[in-house]
C-alpha cells in the first residue's frame, strides 16, 4: 500500500516524486521504473538543457508559455544540482547553431528573429569565430545562445535520483502492466507485484499509451549518436573551447558536442520504429552519416573511431501537444515532451504534482494551455509519410556531406550493446 505510485523514473517521473515529497513530507511515494535509471531517453540524450527552443511555428502565445515552463524547468534542475552537489559536468556555456550551407544561413537569420521576439537575442558569430571554437573552418557563421546548460545526462539522472527525500522508493526493472481501479483505490500491476495506490501518475513517456492513455497520439522515431575515444594526441584535435555543443539549424541535420573530457559526440539521423527497436541496417546508414559527418567538419579526424554507438526513442506528436492532466479519477499523466525533456518534462513533472495537490500558478495555467496531440493514423500509414520525410532530410545530408565509401566504423550488431556510461 502507497499513497502515491510514480510510474517512470526519467525527468519527468524524479521531478513529480520530488514536488509530491516535498508538499507531502509524510506521505509513502514508490517510483516504479521499466529499466535501469538512465537506460531509456532521460540518460540517452545529448545533454542539452534547453531554456527555449523552436521545433515548430505555435501562435505566439503557445510559443511565450513553452519557453517559460523550459526556462523553469532548467531553474529547477539548476536549483536541485546546486542544493544536493549532483556531479554532472554541469555546464553553463550556451549552444550554437551553425550554417554549412546558404539554405542553413537562411534558416539561422529567421531563428534570430524568433529568439529575439521572445526576449533572448542571439549573438553573431562569422566564420572565423566558429572554427575557434569548434575547430572546423567549414561553416559559413553561426549565432550563440547562452543560455543553454550542458551535461553528462546519465550522471544528471542518476544523481536525481540519489537525492531523493527520505519518503521516496524507488524500484528499478518493474514495468507497470496494467491499472485497475477498486473501489477508492488504484491497483497498480507490475510483472512480480500489486501496489494500491490513493493517487496513480503516469510520467512513462512514450509507454503511456500502452497503461490506456495518448493512445493513437503518439510517433516513435529512434534517433541515432555515437561517441569517440577522448582525442587527446589525435591531430589535428578540434577548437579551442573546452567543450560546446551545436545544435542542427535543419531537421535531420547533426548535433555536435565536445566534452569536457575532449570527445565528440556526433548525434544524426533518425527511423521510423513503432516497436522502438532500429534494425541493422537502420544502425548501418546511421554510422554512414556519422562518419560523412566528421569527414566533412573534421577532415584531420575522419579515422578516429566510434568508442561508443546507440539509439534512443522519441515520442513525438503531429503538433507537438502533450498529455497532461487528470484523466480518470486519482490518475494523473504528463506524456510526450517532443524531444525536449529534460526540461519541459521535469517542469510538466512538478507541475502534475501541484495539480494533484489542488495548488495553482501561472506555470501551471501556462501547461494547461498547451494543445492536447494530434491523432495519429496507423502505424503503416504513418510509417509511410514519416519514412519519406526522412528519406528526403537523408538526401540532403547526402548532398551537404559529399557522402563517398567509408568503411564502417563498428557492426551494426556490436554498436547496438554499447551504451553512454559515466565515466
Amino acid at each position: 500500500m502507497a499513497d502515491f505510485v510514480v510510474i517512470g523514473a526519467g525527468f519527468t517521473g524524479l521531478a513529480c516524486s520530488r514536488r509530491l515529497a516535498e508538499l507531502f513530507p509524510t506521505a509513502t511515494i514508490l517510483v516504479l521504473e521499466a529499466d535501469r535509471i538512465g537506460a531509456a531517453n532521460s540518460g540517452r540524450n545529448s545533454g542539452f538543457l534547453l531554456d527555449i527552443s523552436f521545433y515548430d511555428d505555435p501562435p505566439p502565445a503557445i510559443r511565450a508559455a513553452r519557453t517559460r515552463l523550459q526556462r523553469g524547468g532548467l531553474e529547477e534542475l539548476r536549483r536541485v544540482v546546486s542544493d544536493y552537489h549532483i556531479s554532472c559536468d554541469w555546464q553553463a556555456r550556451g549552444h550554437l547553431y551553425a550554417a554549412i550551407t546558404d539554405d542553413e544561413d537562411r534558416y539561422l537569420s529567421r531563428l534570430a528573429v524568433r529568439y529575439a521576439d521572445a526576449g533572448a537575442p542571439m549573438e553573431e558569430c562569422p566564420a572565423d569565430r566558429v572554427s575557434e571554437v569548434t575547430g572546423s573552418s567549414r561553416f559559413l557563421r553561426g549565432l550563440f545562445h547562452p543560455g543553454t546548460v550542458l551535461v553528462q545526462p546519465v550522471a544528471l539522472i542518476r544523481g536525481l535520483t540519489t537525492s531523493l527525500p527520505g519518503n521516496v522508493q524507488l524500484y528499478e526493472n518493474s514495468g507497470v502492466r496494467r491499472l485497475e481501479r477498486r473501489g477508492s483505490v488504484i491497483v497498480v500491476q507490475t510483472d512480480k507485484s500489486r501496489i494500491t495506490a490513493q493517487k496513480v501518475f503516469v510520467c512513462a513517456n512514450g509507454g503511456t499509451p500502452g497503461l490506456g492513455y495518448g493512445k493513437n497520439r503518439l510517433l516513435k522515431v529512434s534517433t541515432f549518436a555515437a561517441m569517440t575515444p577522448v582525442l587527446d594526441g589525435w591531430p589535428g584535435a578540434f577548437g579551442e573551447a573546452e567543450s560546446f555543443g551545436l545544435l542542427p539549424t535543419l531537421l535531420g541535420g547533426a548535433t555536435l558536442r565536445k566534452t569536457k573530457d575532449g570527445r565528440l559526440l556526433v548525434r544524426q539521423g533518425a527511423a521510423f520504429t513503432p516497436a522502438g527497436c532500429p534494425s541493422a541496417a537502420e544502425f548501418g546508414r546511421f554510422s554512414e552519416q556519422a562518419r560523412a559527418t566528421v569527414k566533412r567538419l573534421w577532415p584531420e579526424l575522419a579515422k578516429v573511431p566510434f568508442e561508443f554507438i546507440w539509439s534512443g526513442v522519441m515520442s513525438l506528436t503531429r503538433n507537438t501537444g502533450q498529455v497532461f492532466g487528470e484523466l480518470a479519477e486519482n490518475v494523473f499523466v504528463s506524456a510526450f515532451c517532443n524531444g525536449a525533456g529534460n526540461t519541459s518534462g521535469t517542469m510538466a513533472g512538478k507541475l502534475l504534482a501541484d495539480l494533484s495537490a489542488g495548488r495553482s500558478s501561472d506555470l501551471l495555467s501556462d501547461q494547461m494551455s498547451l494543445p492536447s496531440p494530434r491523432w495519429v493514423p496507423p502505424d503503416v500509414i504513418c510509417g509511410f509519410f514519416v519514412n519519406r520525410q526522412i528519406a528526403a532530410e537523408n538526401r540532403k545530408l547526402e548532398e551537404v556531406c559529399e557522402m563517398t565509401d567509408l568503411e564502417p566504423i563498428l557492426s551494426a550488431s556490436t554498436a547496438r550493446a554499447l551504451p553512454w556510461t559515466p565515466g
